[in-house]
């Protein structure tokens, strides 16, 4: 059984199955080149507005539909892009996906967007699909390191159009990603700059899993090595969590426990804004002053650095660079796959209340350090 739609306007039942372009262009008045140009959003097509407006109108009329996979299969191009991601929290997704889409919707192609939560098992069956699908390329943002993935072992021996947004140590793809260590780095040269001199270093147990968290933390070490200044690591009691607040609520049980320790740090560098979100409401409850007596920074820019009681100094992955770079990466791909494609994107320090010029006891006065930052 057929679901017939009967048109007013031709006075006639039609089966949308059976519309096809050469029908609508019969109606239109027009040629069937101009009609799959307006209806596959060719960016090539110089159709008027007019003209434009007419074909999709008939073509909504009739019910049409186009055939991706047909004209795929035939063509050998899809115009369709796969995009699969960990988690759809902006502040875990690593690059601004609105921009992204925009920019391909822009050249003709459309995104498809698939979530695995770090599943292994998902992550191939997503694979799977999109190259079912026949899309034109794969981009997959890395969260953890997933080095038993099959399926991307698979497309690279293919070499198949393929970009990883973030990086993997063991499995080698084309890459773009924020430059984590960087992002490390400068943060840890602004609490120095600050007048800060003892650090700790809070990170969640996901650190071995994931390449990112272990590049922050070596970029802020290695600035505190060159300036021979004392770090004290500590780490979450869970290996995962399944909640923001539930994060946050065991950041502030560690933060405690470290600022009643009779030696604290003066500075505090969290994994991420959630984590300084929690040792913030740690002082709080201590009646620890923030930044006179405690600079805490963290990582990321999402909405609980923002949120929190006390704004938090941060570093903003530049998303939209990254998929604007992503963008170009995959369009040279798309033209000649066998280029390789490797690059960072410099992070940017964000300073706001958390973190402030410490007073420094000097001679018996206490003098404010003078600092100046571009």
């Amino acid at each position: 059984m057929y679901n017939y739609i009967w048109n007013n306007k031709w006075r006639e039942k039609i089966n949308p199955k059976e519309v096809t372009l050469k029908e609508i262009s019969k109606r239109a008045n027009v040629s069937v080149s101009t009609v799959s140009a307006i209806l596959n959003n060719n960016p090539n097509c110089f159709a008027g507005e007019k003209t434009r407006r007419k074909v999709i109108e008939i073509a909504e009329k009739l019910g049409y539909y186009s055939n991706l996979l047909y004209r795929g299969i035939r063509n050998k191009k899809t115009n369709t892009i796969g995009l699969i991601i960990p988690h759809i929290y902006y502040s875990e997704i690593r690059v601004d996906i609105e921009v992204l889409e925009s920019l391909f919707w822009r050249k003709g192609y459309h995104l498809f967007i698939g979530y695995t939560k770090d599943d292994l098992k998902k992550e191939e069956c997503l694979i799977k699909d999109f190259l079912s699908r026949r899309v034109d390329g794969i981009i997959f943002v890395a969260s953890k390191e997933n080095k038993n993935n099959n399926e991307i072992k698979k497309i690279i021996e293919r070499k198949y159009p393929f970009i990883t947004i973030g990086r993997f140590e063991e499995i080698k793809t084309d890459f773009i990603t924020t430059d984590y260590y960087k992002g490390g780095y400068i943060l840890a040269e602004h609490l120095y700059q600050m007048g800060y001199r003892n650090f700790g270093i809070v990170f969640s147990r996901e650190e071995k899993y994931s390449l990112s968290l272990r590049e922050r933390k070596r970029g802020f070490l290695e600035y505190t090595r060159e300036k021979n200044l004392f770090v004290k690591e500590y780490y979450l009691k869970k290996n995962a969590y399944t909640s923001v607040e539930e994060l946050i609520k065991d950041s502030e049980i560690i933060g405690e426990e470290i600022l009643k320790k009779k030696y604290r740090p003066d500075a505090v560098f969290a994994s991420n804004d959630e984590i300084a979100a929690g040792i913030i409401k740690s002082t709080i409850k201590l009646g620890i002053r923030i930044p006179d007596e405690l600079g805490v920074a963290g990582f990321d820019n999402s909405l609980s650095s923002i949120l929190s009681p006390v704004p938090i100094t941060t570093i903003r992955q530049r998303k939209e660079k990254v998929a604007e770079e992503v963008f170009k990466a995959m369009i040279k791909k798309l033209e000649n796959n066998e280029i390789k494609i490797e690059r960072l994107i410099e992070p940017e320090l964000i300073i706001r209340d958390s973190t402030a010029l410490k007073y420094r006891k000097k001679e018996g006065q206490y003098e404010k350090e003078r600092v100046y930052i571009d």
